[in-house]
């Protein structure tokens, strides 16, 4: 089972500067369901104050959400059961099936560790992808950080690297042929068919069964068959 830790904060102070480098802080947009006043920033529909989110970096290393509720989760390691388990008690991932955002203006950080032992990775990423364009809908937001393990795979570490989950690269490219050169809506639409590749995956494997496949000389090619390993 993946570890994982979530923390539930009202907001972030401000980080001390610093001479060498300040902080660049960007506001993010400003979304749908909400309205835009000069004077006393995003107002509610009730008439209430909204300060608007702001973060530093890209990905981010400073988010202050002002009079949200912050909920960050880490470490998720390519479980995707565990991951909506982890959400839904979080209160921002529907318990229907449809991963739907109910977090409202909640914003989500994830902390990072998405990547190895667990073969869901790019599943979890298109499902946070999702969540942060609905959550933007109701003015509040998902961020990702990056963790050592993102970074050990940037670096060519596959040490803990599932196979399952080279399975899912695999698969992911192929469905993304189907889009052409609309990579970010196959993306985001990734979650919704995610399991249903993997089981087809695993029916072709049950289909071949004990055979051994082994490419010879030319077009030719053996079939071998062999003990199923116990």
């Amino acid at each position: 089972m993946s570890k994982m830790a979530s923390l539930c904060l009202n907001s972030l102070p401000l980080p001390p500067s610093s001479q060498s480098q300040p902080k660049k802080l960007v506001e993010t947009s400003l979304f749908s369901s909400v309205s835009y006043n000069s004077t006393n920033g995003l107002v509610k529909g009730g008439g209430e104050s909204l300060k608007p989110i702001v973060i530093s970096g890209n990905p981010p290393t400073y988010v202050s959400a002002p009079g949200r509720r912050i909920v960050a989760v880490g470490d998720l390691h390519g479980d995707l059961e565990q991951t909506r388990c982890a959400l839904e008690m979080a209160g921002v991932l529907s318990n229907d099936g449809q991963d739907l955002w109910v977090g409202g203006e909640t914003v989500l950080v994830q902390l990072g560790d998405i990547l190895d032992r667990g073969e869901d990775e790019i599943a979890i990423l298109s499902l946070l992808r999702s969540l942060d364009i609905q959550a933007k809908s109701q003015g509040g937001a998902v961020f990702q950080v990056n963790g050592n393990h993102e970074t050990m795979n940037v670096e060519g570490d596959f040490r803990y690297v599932d196979p399952g989950s080279f399975d899912e690269c695999s698969d992911f490219l192929e469905y993304s042929d189907e889009y052409q050169d609309d990579w970010e809506e196959a993306f985001v639409n990734w979650i919704g068919v995610s399991s249903r590749w993997k089981e087809n995956q695993k029916s072709t494997q049950n289909y071949w069964g004990p055979w051994n496949i082994v490419k010879t000389k030319g077009s030719d090619c053996q079939i071998n068959s062999y003990e199923a390993r116990r």
